[in-house]
């Protein structure tokens, strides 16, 4: 129960994540940027109905508008046990496995800090071990923050000779552009070494399940990458 009522403290019954300064360091979307967004294929509806979802968080916004924002993502939670195992004790210990996504601006250790600091202001004692015998005496809450690594967002502006340069390569193929996705590439590191722009050029088809089972990628996506590509590598 303490557990659920923590995590259940970190959002609000939008999805908005309620920990204080959370979404201070976003780099907001310029006009060209958003334009980019409300002219994509806006693939809610058919996702929700694909998914069984009666509702998603968001308030209102499209899902390219929230993958543009940090997101709190709860993974997993664990503590005893249920079904057929279900047994009357009582756990020591409940845990759960959060996902810190990060946009432009953001940083790592500021939004563990952040989130560090809300679990205080819910009267926990916080730790980045196994509380002692005498510390779980002493304490009336106690919870052990476990980091693992991270990295920041990356995104090049749209109006980036690299960006008009792919855009004019894949113009005959009608290319949905967006100014940011949702997956994780640790993309900095290739302008803080090398000081070059990136842009990630997807060729997959949307149901491909990636990192699932049954990952797949249909012949024509296959097909129509490989003109993708060549289109890429001849131009200017």
């Amino acid at each position: 129960m303490m557990l659920a009522e923590l995590l259940a403290s970190m959002k609000d019954e939008n999805g908005r994540v309620t920990i204080a300064g959370f979404y201070d360091d976003v780099v907001p979307l310029t006009p060209a940027e958003r334009a980019a967004i409300a002219a994509a294929p806006q693939p809610d509806a058919a996702l929700r109905g694909e998914l069984g979802l009666g509702w998603t968080e968001g308030n209102g916004a499209s899902l390219g508008e929230q993958i543009n924002l940090p997101s709190l993502n709860v993974n997993g939670m664990s503590s005893a046990d249920v079904g057929a195992r279900s047994r009357n004790v009582i756990p020591t210990v409940a845990t759960a496995a959060l996902d810190l996504r990060l946009v432009l601006g953001n940083t790592p250790d500021r939004q563990i800090e952040r989130l560090i600091a809300h679990v205080r202001a819910q009267g926990y004692e916080v730790l980045d071990r196994a509380p002692t015998m005498a510390e779980r005496r002493r304490f009336r809450r106690i919870a052990t923050v476990t980091r693992t690594p991270g990295y920041p967002a990356e995104r090049t502006p749209l109006d980036h000779p690299l960006a008009r340069s792919l855009r004019r390569a894949l113009d005959g193929q009608a290319p949905v552009v967006l100014p940011s996705l949702g997956g994780s590439l640790p993309l900095y590191l290739i302008r803080q070494e090398l000081g070059a722009p990136t842009i990630t050029l997807g060729l997959w088809n949307h149901d491909n399940n990636q990192h699932a089972e049954n990952e797949n990628v249909r012949i024509v996506n296959l097909l129509n990458g490989i003109v993708a590509i060549a289109a890429v590598l001849g131009m200017d």
